[in-house]
């Protein structure tokens, strides 16, 4: 990830997470999507408690601000 990606990502979201899984037009509710990635095979149960574990991170929020 370089410092582009992580500025699209600030910016939006969405559209990087698009760029690496594939996600249906239209769905936006982030619940919705983690149920697709996790009912197509793009993600494991892990790797979103992983990422809901880094979310909760007090340095990952200040940094994210």
């Amino acid at each position: 990830m370089n410092v582009n990606d992580i500025t699209t990502f600030m910016q939006n979201p969405l559209a990087m997470l698009m760029r690496k899984f594939n996600i249906p037009q239209g769905m936006n509710n982030p619940q919705d999507i983690l149920q697709h990635l996790l009912n197509s095979g793009q993600v494991s149960q892990e790797q979103i408690n992983q990422a809901m574990q880094m979310r909760n991170n007090p340095f990952f929020r200040q940094f994210m601000r």
